[in-house]
């Protein structure tokens, strides 16, 4: 399966190819793109080419047009040889000009351009009431999460692989971690529980259930590298281990005097997540790299590389900047989470469970959906999967680090029902993914158990000792 580190890479490679820009979109050449119609009829089966070739090969070129779908091993034997000493490879570079690039990236995206207008909005407190305030800051959050991928994009395009893999798992999950500090800092460690739950909840049963679903629309089954769907899996049953544990020993042993070691345990623990983390990424960049790359298309994709937006400055000049407000705008979010509870009797653990994970990774969510409508199961599971092991070992323990800097009382001791509910997830998964297959069928199921759980958790008791989450 494709690493979470180079998935966007792939998912601009693949809308590079049917951009009018990509020299593989013009008449007479290969062309990596399909309709609706041929999808949804099963022009393309299980064994041919996922992409499709709608337009054959250029006559002209000395080659017959093919009277068939060939599978890739046939499309790249159909290419003229070449001398590799002689051949450049492919480098990036920066654009012409940084103000085009911007305007590419505003206009190429309008719906996401749009919700730009809260950003003023959200910035104007005293203004609104507790709940719109609410809102505003909600909603401003996810066209700068949306800016914030899209810098990390272009500015680890313009890099080595390690410092891209470096660069992603730094602000792959930023909007995350900047909600969970800021809850961390008011003392709200339910939020913060919740908030990492549900957003591994999300991207493993919202977002790959969805994922399939539309992939299932248009495929009877589609296919994914089993081998690399097992290591996402094993890596995610660790960080359930992770926390599963403490919780377990600190609802054992209940003496306050434990409390202390319950807290030496959850650091010691998340230094050797944060550890296991770092060594997954020597693995997939360095070491084992060859298991996360489609070897067979490495000429072509180095072909259909589309040149970033932005230069690398100007990528991160933008990146530090949407960082910046986005802060402002979590802890405006944070703040008033009191006050949309009262105002809507919702509980904490819902707004947690359910709402926040999505304005972190709205933009990812959707391109995980999109890829998987174009057959490219890798790709989509690379962004469900891999972003919950970002979030699983790396958010989850830099949070317990952040509040031991901090000097809170951050523990890995969460509700023993939500471990209960991320180890359901995390089976479910890893019983979906074990045949390296999946269907339209299996979406559902995954969805089915994401609405289970937003329904235990918008419809929770009352009582004081009927929360989900509370700690006491």
């Amino acid at each position: 399966m494709a690493s979470f580190t180079n998935a966007k890479q792939e998912v601009r490679r693949s809308k590079y190819r049917d951009s009018p820009s990509s020299p593989r979109s013009g008449n007479g050449h290969l062309q990596f793109g399909f309709s609706d119609i041929e999808l949804k009829h099963g022009a393309f089966s299980s064994g041919a080419f996922s992409s499709g070739v709608t337009s054959g090969i250029n006559t002209t070129s000395g080659f017959n047009k093919p009277q068939h779908f060939p599978d890739r091993s046939d499309r790249l034997s159909l290419l003229p040889e070449h001398d590799e000493s002689t051949s450049p490879k492919f480098v990036h570079s920066a654009p012409v000009n940084n103000i085009v690039g911007l305007k590419n990236i505003v206009v190429d995206h309008p719906f996401l351009s749009s919700l730009f207008i809260f950003v003023p909005l959200a910035l104007i407190p005293g203004q609104w009431s507790v709940t719109t305030f609410f809102a505003f800051n909600f909603m401003a959050i996810i066209p700068m999460a949306w800016l914030i991928g899209k810098a990390t994009e272009d500015l680890s395009a313009t890099t080595t692989e390690t410092a891209a893999g470096l660069i992603n798992a730094t602000f792959g999950n930023i909007v995350e971690m900047l909600l969970c500090f800021s809850s961390i800092k008011n003392g709200q460690y339910v939020v913060t529980h919740c908030t990492l739950i549900g957003s591994i909840l999300s991207n493993l049963l919202l977002v790959m259930g969805t994922a399939f679903v539309v992939g299932g629309y248009y495929y009877k089954v589609q296919r994914f590298s089993q081998q690399g769907a097992s290591t996402q899996c094993s890596l995610l049953m660790l960080s359930v281990a992770g926390i599963a544990l403490p919780t377990v020993y600190n609802n054992v042993l209940k003496d306050e005097a434990d409390h202390q070691n319950m807290i030496e345990i959850s650091r010691l623990v998340s230094v050797l997540l944060l550890f296991t983390y770092i060594v997954y990424l020597y693995f997939q960049l360095v070491s084992h790299s060859h298991l996360f790359e489609d070897t067979d298309a490495t000429q072509l994709e180095e072909e259909d590389e589309p040149p970033p937006d932005l230069g690398p400055i100007a990528a991160t000049i933008l990146l530090c900047i949407c960082t910046f407000m986005t802060s402002i705008l979590t802890d405006n979010v944070i703040d008033s989470i009191d006050g949309t509870i009262k105002t809507y009797n919702v509980s904490a653990e819902f707004i947690g469970i359910i709402l926040l994970p999505i304005i972190g990774n709205a933009a990812e969510h959707y391109t995980a959906i999109t890829v998987a409508a174009r057959n490219k199961m890798d790709l989509s599971l690379a962004v469900a999967a891999g972003s919950s092991c970002q979030v699983a070992l790396l958010v989850t323990p830099a949070c317990v680090i952040c509040g031991w800097v901090m000097d809170k009382e951050m523990t890995l001791d969460f509700h023993i029902f939500q471990v209960i509910v991320l180890l359901s997830a995390v089976g479910i998964v890893s019983s979906i993914l074990g045949n390296g297959t999946c269907n339209w069928m299996e979406g559902v199921m995954l969805l089915v158990l994401y609405v289970i759980i937003g329904l235990l958790y918008y419809i929770k008791g009352t009582g004081p000792e009927s929360a989900l989450a509370d700690l006491d």
